[in-house]
């Protein structure tokens, strides 16, 4: 796993785990700061002196030991990264919603639970006969159909 702190150039980065301090965790979830969310780095940590960030719109910096206890995937550019169908990515696979196909209804109501571009999604169980998907998203459970799953366009996080 990569910390933010080990980010050494700018680039966006999504937050997959903040460990630390029971003050500091509690403090980074007051501002918003939780898994899932998205972090655009604008000045890499150079020589630990600290970086940085834009979070939802607003600038803030971050000294080195506060940015290690973030831990951080990289998020590619969804114009170069490969799509896949969100009902062909494996169990406990977190990836980004990149896209919403299919018809206007569906966009809408997808949408509507949810389902917006940049949110962090895993398919945490499958129905024996592969539908319904029960999703994780937002802190919450979803269910939704196969035939839905099939109209998401996804980009797999790395969090290794």
């Amino acid at each position: 796993m990569q910390t933010l702190a080990m980010a050494k150039h700018a680039g966006k980065f999504i937050i997959t785990k903040i460990q630390g301090e029971k003050a500091l965790s509690r403090r980074l979830s007051e501002i918003g700061m939780t898994r899932g969310k998205i972090i655009t780095v604008l000045s890499g940590n150079q020589a630990n002196s600290g970086l940085v960030i834009i979070f939802q719109g607003q600038k803030l910096a971050l000294n080195a030991s506060m940015a290690a206890c973030i831990y951080v995937a990289s998020v590619s550019d969804p114009a170069q990264a490969t799509l896949t169908s969100l009902a062909k990515v494996k169990l406990h696979t977190p990836c980004l919603v990149a896209k919403i196909t299919g018809d206007k209804a569906v966009r809408q109501r997808l949408m509507d639970m949810g389902l917006t571009r940049n949110t962090l999604v895993t398919i945490d169980k499958v129905a024996p006969l592969g539908d319904p998907l029960e999703l994780n998203l937002r802190g919450y459970k979803l269910s939704i159909r196969n035939f839905e799953a099939q109209s998401i366009l996804v980009q797999e996080v790395d969090v290794s």
